[in-house]
């Protein structure tokens, strides 16, 4: 058999040959990587951050965030809470500076570190406690209004109408949320009563984002903190490194490419990602530019809730809101500014008219309503609307007015008022305030003229004095003052609530002034524009310039809040 030895000449050669290699090696690992080698080191790292409730070693509360003195977004089940969040941009490194010693080696800027609060013992906690549940209690109170303003929501709308199913599933969640904080707080009031030891400490969970959607993300721990240099050290959970990471960088080159990047990417900082912190509160959804632009939601940190479409980090499209004690909007909003609901007629609405001698006299001529004819034809032009199908509505309510101030007699009430009930037109009457009388003196008046027969509707109060009147009658406070009287006596001697007329204009300017009148009675509100009234209302009148076949000229076109269901419920409940 041939058996070749190398010389030791070529042996020497091989050797040296392989010394130098690995010098050249060595070399290169000592080196200062590229800013190209050091991007590809680069790796995204997506933490959540969170507050742990301990009692005696058992975690028994979560809570989002300490703010105000106080825990807020607690719950008892840890996945439900939504965590403080942030994408943070880190670095693979090695351990050992020229063997490749990565394994699953990351290094991040120290986020998020952690309140004083962990520092707190015994009564301190307590003390905490005590803040927290004073601050549930009343998140709990908003909660409700919340319920309560979608609830009415879905009360006079369909599943027509857009944006209903969106209200089901918010009020869906907020239900979910009052329950979950009754259960804190049974859970915190019994804590807070007991004499266990209670230990406060801040969660973090770091995962590697994967490129694809397919992927997992990758789990990383926590390895260390460099409190001086504000820096952290983590290890994917399998403490491997992917296969196309090789990495140069230590750790004190991670930290300066870190400051390098951070220095020139400062925007990113404040990178909106989905579950993300943004003015207040937190943001899902799309972006652009690194703000809200497409569909997102958003819910504040006070209770408010949005959803809808963004356009350059504001309210722009359709979209809901509510807040604790506020009223719920529904509809299109422009540059963050609450436009209103934009509507669909149909013929499934409740549509009525309200009468006065206009209808009969004009140009000193007069006119005779025929009623076996009476049909909507036009819902008017002065506003832009959104009709599905032909105009040919039937007439389901009437209102005819009987009287204004403490003189005036409308000529026609008695004769229309007739017709209308023996037309099978359910028939209410109203009254047009005057602000030269006293609301008392006007209310004989009309209970005189008026008549409140079974089945007619509640009595109404029409009220549309200009500027100049009410500073004439001694302002807001004084006109107001006898509303009020007008209201409750007629309400007093009839044994129904009566419903308040006024514009849209009236709406805006006076009636914050008097809360009282729209907390406790129903509302009529002449909007002409493209929008419904945003506000708790009994119709809405949508028109003055409508149509109607058996009527002569112009007829103002009113809708009822709500279909056929809520319309019925409401007869039964206000009529007479």
């Amino acid at each position: 058999m041939f058996n070749y030895r190398p010389s030791r000449r070529i042996q020497y050669v091989g050797g040296g040959i392989l010394l130098a290699l690995l010098l050249l090696y060595i070399i290169f690992r000592c080196l200062p990587p590229s800013q190209e080698e050091v991007e590809k080191n680069a790796v995204r790292i997506h933490q959540e951050t969170f507050y742990t409730l301990e009692a005696d070693g058992k975690a028994l509360a979560y809570f989002a965030d300490y703010a105000n003195s106080a825990f807020v977004g607690g719950s008892v089940n840890k996945d439900s809470i939504h965590t403080r969040s942030i994408e943070q941009h880190g670095y693979w490194i090695n351990q050992l500076p020229i063997i490749p010693s990565s394994h699953g080696r990351i290094l991040i800027r120290w986020n998020y570190k952690p309140s004083t609060i962990v520092n707190l013992k015994a009564s301190g906690v307590k003390d905490l406690l005590c803040r927290t549940i004073d601050q549930m209690d009343s998140e709990l109170d908003g909660l409700q209004t919340k319920r309560n303003e979608m609830g009415y929501y879905l009360r006079v709308h369909s599943v027509q109408d857009y944006g209903y199913n969106k209200i089901a599933e918010y009020q869906t969640d907020v239900i979910h949320q009052m329950d979950s904080l009754r259960q804190m707080l049974k859970v915190l009031d019994s804590i807070s009563a007991s004499s266990v030891q209670l230990r406060i400490l801040q969660q973090n969970r770091y995962t590697i984002q994967p490129s694809s959607k397919t992927e997992e993300p990758t789990l990383c721990n926590r390895l260390s903190i460099d409190r001086e240099k504000g820096y952290v050290l983590l290890q994917t959970e399998s403490k491997t490194t992917p296969i196309r990471v090789i990495s140069r960088l230590q750790k004190d080159g991670a930290i300066d490419a870190l400051k390098a990047y951070y220095k020139t990417h400062a925007s990113a900082v404040a990178n909106l990602k989905p579950r993300i912190r943004f003015e207040g509160g937190r943001y899902e959804g799309q972006l652009r530019k690194n703000v809200p632009n497409g569909y997102g939601k958003f819910y504040g940190d006070k209770g408010s809730f949005y959803d809808g479409h963004w356009k350059d980090g504001k309210r722009d499209g359709f979209g809901i809101y509510v807040a604790p004690h506020e009223y719920l909007q529904v509809g299109e909003w422009k540059a963050d500014v609450f436009k209103g609901e934009r509507l669909t007629y149909t013929p499934d609405r409740i549509y009525g008219i309200d009468l006065s001698r206009h209808q009969h006299e004009k140009n000193n001529k007069v006119y005779h309503i025929y009623w076996n004819k009476l049909r909507i034809t036009d819902l008017g032009t002065l506003s832009t609307k959104t009709i599905k199908g032909k105009v040919d509505y039937p007439i389901s309510f009437a209102y005819v007015k009987s009287t204004e101030g403490c003189t005036v007699l409308n000529t026609y009430y008695e004769v229309d008022y007739k017709a209308a009930r023996a037309h099978g037109i359910r028939t209410g009457t109203y009254h047009f305030f005057s602000t030269k009388s006293a609301g008392v003196a006007q209310v004989d008046y009309f209970l005189k003229c008026s008549k409140f027969n079974k089945g007619d509707l509640p009595p109404v109060l029409d009220v549309e004095p200009t500027d100049a009147q009410i500073v004439a009658m001694g302002g807001p406070k004084v006109m107001f003052h006898h509303i009020r009287a007008w209201m409750s006596l007629v309400q007093k001697h009839t044994g129904k609530r009566p419903i308040l007329y006024i514009s849209q204009a009236f709406a805006n300017t006076y009636m914050p002034l008097d809360p009282y009148l729209a907390d406790n009675y129903h509302v009529w509100i002449a909007r002409y524009g493209e929008y419904k009234p945003n506000l708790k209302l009994a119709y809405w009148q949508l028109s003055p310039d409508g149509k109607v076949r058996g009527i002569h000229g112009d007829v103002d076109i009113n809708v009822f809040n709500g279909y056929r269901n809520q319309y019925e419920e409401f007869l039964k409940r206000h009529c007479f």
